[in-house]
């Protein structure tokens, strides 16, 4: 469900501000074009559509426009006061809930899946694909850096937004992230364990931005980045405003309501863990 379009918008959580400078009733709306391309489990798989995302302090609604009607298919919910994360598939009406604990144990376990793949390949073709492949979230060895140089600004909505771009010491050819950040519009609260959670940055990325929160506290207007869960991600705020919740315009979600509200009639579905290649050595249980 959602095939990551969570990845491209939560990279907008880059921000620190404190939550006292936040009024309670606001919400920041984002619409935006991402282009994602990620490991899936038939090779590659690439998509290319819009997003909208409505972030108040204590929940994060992004909709995913997928179908041809102008109306969200499928959502993802992040209830950051009861720490849960709802997938919701808007066609089938159908949910997968998962606590912040739960996804944390699932990515240790693909972490180490990944190094044991990576280690079982000897020298050559195939482990250069994978160490391409694991190198956001296999991080814990790497040493980030604010690039000196970051490049010119850029104009975006009539703003101009500084450049980011963070490099990895030792890899010359290696850009994890860059970015364009809007000179004022912030968010409200510390996401970069969100984003750890959520797989689009790796443990080790995490811990670089919470050092540097003064620097990622914006959204970031424009952003190219290196994917933890496999790939990358490109994405372009399409319009950004703040408002108050209660003169958010509902009748954007079609019949769905509000977007801090999680549907009671959609059917609860078992989160399926992907599915590991069998080893030549290895036999079926």
């Amino acid at each position: 469900m959602l095939l990551r379009g969570v990845l491209s918008v939560l990279l907008a959580l880059l921000a620190l501000l404190p939550a006292a400078a936040w009024s309670g009733d606001q919400v920041l709306v984002i619409e935006q074009q991402y282009n994602i391309v990620e490991q899936a489990k038939d090779g590659l798989q690439a998509k290319d559509i819009r997003q909208k995302l409505y972030v108040h302090k204590d929940m994060v609604c992004i909709d995913e426009y997928g179908g041809k009607d102008d109306k969200p298919t499928e959502s993802i919910i992040l209830d950051l006061k009861n720490k849960k994360i709802v997938n919701l598939n808007h066609v089938d009406r159908k949910k997968v809930t998962e606590d912040f604990d739960a996804r944390r144990k699932r990515i240790e376990r693909r972490r180490k899946n990944a190094e044991e793949d990576r280690a079982a390949q000897p020298p050559g073709p195939q482990r250069d694909k994978l160490d391409k492949l694991y190198r956001a979230l296999l991080d814990d060895k790497r040493r980030f850096a604010l690039a000196q140089d970051p490049g010119p600004a850029k104009t975006f909505l009539g703003v101009e937004c500084k450049p980011i771009k963070v490099v990895a010491e030792g890899e010359p050819d290696y850009v994890p992230l860059e970015a364009y950040v809007h000179p004022e519009q912030v968010l409200p609260y510390d996401s970069a364990e969100v984003l750890f959670l959520l797989q689009i940055i790796g443990e080790k990325m995490a811990d670089f931005l919470r050092k540097h929160k003064d620097t990622f506290r914006h959204v970031p207007m424009e952003l190219h980045l290196d994917l933890a869960a496999g790939g990358k991600l490109d994405t372009k705020v399409l319009s950004v405003t703040k408002v108050d919740q209660a003169s958010l315009d509902a009748g954007a979600r079609g019949t769905l309501g509000s977007p801090f509200v999680i549907p009671d009639n959609y059917e609860e579905q078992p989160r399926r863990p992907p599915a590991r290649p069998e080893k030549k050595d290895e036999k079926p249980d």
